[in-house]
C-alpha cells in the first residue's frame, strides 16, 4: 500500500500547481481564478524509477454555503479521512487568515499527522507576514514557491521523503520492465459531449459512488477527472470532461483550457464515450456532436455513443430519435449506439461489454497475405477506374501501424483515385478483417518507374 498525502487549504493558494509540479504533469488546472478545482485529483510522485506515494489536489475550502461549493467541501473532507499526511498549504503574501485556524481544526479533529506549508514566498519582504504563521502551532512549517519550484525538492529530500520511509518503511525498489510487464494494465476511457448530459453522473455510476460532483447547473466540472475501478477483474481509468460548449459562443479562458485539456484526454485514451442527451436533441442532433465524432476519428480512437437520459422519453419519441440518430450519423465513424439512464443506472453496465469487445478486436491480427487476399477481392469485385487510356492498379498492401491501424496501399497512379473508390476500398477492408468499431486509415503510395 502507498501512502495517500491530500493537498489542503484555501483557495488560490497554489494546490494545484504544486500538484503538477510533485507528479511531473499538467493534469490540474490552474489558473488566477479561485475555485477551479473542486473534485478530489489524484496522481503519483515517482523518484528515480521508485513509486513514492499517492497525491491528492483538492477543492479549496470555502465556508460560503452554495450547492456546488458545498459538494466541493465534501470532496476535501473525504480526502482528509483517508489520507495519511496532510500538506496544509498557506499564502505568504495574504499572510494568515481566520479561515486557516478554522482548516486547522478540521485537520486536527480528523487526527491527521500535517506539515505546514507556506507557499509563495518569492519576492516577500515582509518577514512578519510570513512569521505570522508559526502561531498556528504546526511542528513542521516549511517555505517554499510551488510556481517557481523553490524549496521543493529540499521539502522532499529533509522532510516528505524521511517521513514515508520512517512511517511506513517503504524500501527503495526499482520497477523491472518484467514487472511493468506482468501488471494489469489499465484501460483508459475518457467521457466526452456537451455540458450537462450526464459524463459525471454516468461515471458515479459505474463506480458506485458519489466520485465526481454532479448538479443541474451547465459547466459543474471544468477539469479532467480520472477515476480507476475495477469491474471483472479488469482495471480500467474513467476519465471526465469539461462540456465542450457551443463553437459560435466566445469563450473565457477557463473555457478553452478545459477544451485543450478535454483534447489531451482524447489524445491519450484507449475508448472514448460521447454521452449525448436524449431529451436535448430528440428533434435535432447539434453540430457539437458531429465534430466530435470526426475529432475522434482524427486522432484515431474507437469511439462509442451513449444516448443518456432514455427514461425522460415515451416510446414514440424514442422511436422517432433512433431513426433521427441513425440518418443524421450513418456516414461517421463509430462503433455502436447505445441507450442508457445514469440517474437511474439502465442498462449502464453493459458499456463495459461493448468495451470488451472493441479491445477484442484489437487482439486480430492483421497479416499481410490476409491483406493481399482482401485488396484482391475488392479490385475483382469493383476494379480501380481507368485515367487517360490506362487502369489504374494496385500492387502491394501492408500494415504500417496497428494503434491506430494504418493500411499502405502501394500502386500506380493512385493519387488519381476517386474519393468514392477509397471510401469502397475502406469498407471492404473493414468488413472483411472485421475490426469494427475502430478507426483505420488508408494511405495511398505511387511506385517509383525505375525507367524515369
Amino acid at each position: 500500500m502507498l501512502p495517500i498525502i491530500a493537498l489542503i487549504g484555501r483557495t488560490n493558494v497554489g494546490k494545484s500547481t504544486l500538484f503538477n509540479v510533485l507528479t511531473k504533469k499538467r493534469n490540474a488546472l490552474v489558473s488566477n481564478h479561485s475555485g477551479l478545482t473542486r473534485d478530489r485529483n489524484y496522481d503519483f510522485y515517482y523518484q528515480e524509477k521508485n513509486k513514492k506515494f499517492i497525491l491528492v489536489d483538492t477543492a479549496g475550502f470555502n465556508f460560503e454555503w452554495k450547492p456546488i461549493k458545498t459538494k466541493a467541501y465534501t470532496q476535501t473532507l473525504i480526502a482528509i479521512k483517508e489520507a495519511d499526511l496532510i500538506l496544509f498549504m498557506v499564502n505568504a503574501r495574504e499572510g494568515i487568515l481566520p479561515e486557516e485556524y478554522e482548516i486547522l481544526k478540521i485537520i486536527r479533529k480528523n487526527q491527521k499527522k500535517l506539515f505546514l506549508l507556506i507557499n509563495k514566498i518569492d519576492g516577500i519582504k515582509e518577514i512578519e507576514k510570513i512569521n505570522e504563521f508559526y502561531s498556528l502551532g504546526c511542528k513542521k512549517t516549511i517555505k517554499i514557491s510551488a510556481s517557481h519550484k523553490q524549496g521543493i525538492n529540499s521539502f522532499i529530500n529533509k522532510h516528505l521523503i524521511p517521513w514515508i520511509e520512517l512511517t511506513f518503511k517503504q524500501e527503495s525498489k526499482k520497477i523491472t520492465n518484467k514487472e511493468i510487464k506482468l501488471e494489469n494494465i489499465p484501460i483508459k476511457i475518457t467521457f466526452i459531449g456537451k455540458p450537462n448530459v450526464g459524463k459525471s453522473t454516468l461515471i458515479n455510476r459505474l463506480t458506485m459512488q458519489n466520485r465526481i460532483i454532479t448538479s443541474n447547473i451547465p459547466g459543474t466540472t471544468l477539469d479532467t477527472i480520472s477515476v480507476s475501478m475495477k469491474y471483472n477483474d479488469k482495471n480500467y481509468i474513467l476519465i471526465d470532461t469539461a462540456g465542450t460548449s457551443k463553437k459560435k459562443r466566445k469563450k473565457n479562458k477557463i473555457e478553452k483550457i478545459s477544451m485543450i485539456k478535454t483534447l489531451e484526454a482524447i489524445e491519450k485514451t484507449n475508448i472514448i464515450l460521447l454521452i449525448i442527451d436524449a431529451k436535448q436533441e430528440q428533434k435535432k442532433i447539434c453540430n457539437q456532436n458531429l465534430l466530435l465524432t470526426n475529432i475522434t476519428e482524427k486522432f484515431g480512437k474507437p469511439l462509442i455513443i451513449i444516448v443518456n437520459k432514455w427514461d425522460l422519453l415515451n416510446l414514440s419519441e424514442q422511436n422517432k430519435f433512433k431513426k433521427l440518430i441513425n440518418y443524421k450519423l450513418k456516414n461517421l465513424f463509430f462503433f455502436k449506439i447505445h441507450f442508457v439512464s445514469a440517474l437511474k443506472a439502465r442498462k449502464v453496465f453493459e458499456i463495459f461489454q461493448l468495451i470488451e469487445k472493441i479491445c477484442k478486436s484489437y487482439e486480430t491480427k492483421i497479416n499481410t497475405s490476409k491483406l493481399m487476399k482482401t485488396m484482391q477481392d475488392a479490385t475483382k469485385k469493383h476494379q480501380p477506374p481507368i485515367i487517360k487510356g490506362r487502369r489504374i492498379k494496385l500492387k502491394y498492401i501492408h500494415l504500417g501501424s496497428s494503434n491506430p491501424i494504418q493500411i499502405i496501399i502501394h500502386g500506380n497512379q493512385t493519387k488519381q483515385l476517386s474519393l468514392t473508390y477509397k471510401k469502397y476500398l475502406k469498407n471492404f477492408i473493414y468488413n472483411s478483417l472485421k475490426i469494427d468499431g475502430i478507426p483505420m486509415r488508408i494511405k495511398f503510395k505511387d511506385i517509383k518507374n525505375p525507367y524515369i
